[in-house]
């Protein structure tokens, strides 16, 4: 076991790497561990769906940083590792092979697990991992054709790639429209119809019946040949979280605003965590770069705090995603699918326009077309209001 604990972070993505680097850059002197499952050094995901064919995907050009620069700034960082379990009152996590590394903090950034449906067969990849990218790659160079089960933003983001580069692509939903739980009735409609112009047939209020890697049966009997890749959501992983007895909810690993746990010197951040919503103070799903990025800053800060000893501040976190499909910029901020009343300044046609979404009065959630400065705006507006942090 480590003879010197310092602060332990279960994760190499986004918000893992994110809390290593914040603790060295505000001063934490003493050891940082980072531990990931994949073989791989820490990587862009967000490299796997924007361009899937045309990405060169090699460890040196999606790396969130060079190798060397881990020990440059002494932090740890162990791959290929599985911890299996976390001993709370001991303070040490268990790994593979029974080693264990004691902590002093203990940050769980364990991400998220790919949905799979029972229909969903074992030999179709979803978008997770960079072997699963690479897999999906050589699919579909291969067929030159494309089934993807999801119409969210991942699959929406995989559909304008690969028709950009010539491949006949289906997009199933059992949705009746694009994105419900993330835009306006309005932009699920142009995002729709922007993809259709370039060639992609969206198929929507479309149930899956079964899936394999060489077709999409929907009910009805309606079969789709062909390569297919999955991007039916995700689920935050606790299953560290709740082996160890920390609270989990369908959210994921219950956290104060602060990215606390109720057990004392354990904090979550990034898809795994679930921190209060501001409107509603319930734990709320994560699920975004940005996201991710501050959570892990917000935890590495709490961890220093609670060390020194004096209050930790708390995140209050507007959330904001962005994708670009077929050369247009598209930002989402706030919680512009909570309902509300609904105004289009500008042309959605034209891919030039600000819809922003008001409840009570108020603005609440925005989406931007081709505007990404107004984006930063509403954003800065909807946590003026809400006393966002960030």
């Amino acid at each position: 076991m480590s003879s010197a604990p310092g602060v332990v972070i279960v994760g190499g993505g986004t918000a893992g790497t994110t809390a290593a680097t914040a603790l060295r850059a505000n001063g934490f002197a003493g050891p940082v561990t980072l531990i990931g499952a994949e073989a791989a050094a820490p990587y862009r995901r967000t490299a796997l769906t924007k361009d899937l064919l045309a990405a060169d995907l090699s460890p040196e050009r999606i790396g969130l940083q060079k190798p060397q620069a881990w020990a440059d700034k002494g932090i740890n960082l162990i791959t290929g590792l599985a911890v299996t379990g976390i001993d709370a009152e001991r303070r040490v996590v268990i790994c593979d092979g029974d080693r264990e590394i004691g902590y002093a903090a203990l940050i769980l950034a364990t991400g998220g697990v790919s949905s799979r449906p029972g229909w969903l067969g074992a030999d179709v990849p979803t978008l997770r991992t960079l072997p699963e990218a690479l897999t999906a790659r050589a699919l579909i160079q291969d067929a030159g054709r494309l089934t993807i089960v999801g119409g969210g933003l991942i699959g929406l983001e995989l559909a304008a790639s690969c028709a950009a580069h010539g491949v006949s692509v289906d997009v199933v939903d059992a949705a009746a429209r694009l994105l419900p739980r993330v835009v306006p009735e309005c932009v699920s409609d142009w995002l729709a119809d922007l993809h259709r112009a370039n060639g992609v047939r969206i198929r929507l209020g479309a149930d899956v019946m079964a899936a394999d890697a060489h077709g999409v049966t929907l009910t009805g009997g309606a079969r789709l040949d062909g390569p297919v890749v999955a991007a039916v959501g995700m689920s935050p992983d606790v299953r560290l979280a709740a082996a160890a007895g920390l609270r989990t909810v369908p959210e994921g690993i219950v956290v104060d605003g602060a990215l606390r746990t109720a057990v004392s010197g354990v904090y979550a951040a990034g898809d795994a965590a679930a921190p209060p919503d501001p409107l509603t103070d319930r734990p709320a799903l994560g699920g975004h770069w940005f996201g991710a990025t501050e959570q892990g800053r917000a935890a590495a800060l709490a961890v220093l705090a609670d060390l020194d000893g004096v209050p930790a501040q708390t995140l209050c976190d507007v959330p904001r995603a962005w994708t670009i499909q077929y050369g247009v910029n598209v930002q989402i901020v706030g919680w512009p699918a909570v309902g509300g009343d609904v105004a289009v300044d500008g042309s959605l046609a034209d891919a030039d326009a600000t819809v922003r979404v008001l409840a009570g009065g108020e603005l609440v959630g925005a989406v931007t077309v081709g505007r990404p400065a107004e984006a930063r705006a509403c954003r800065a507006e909807i946590g003026e209001r809400l006393g966002s942090t960030v």
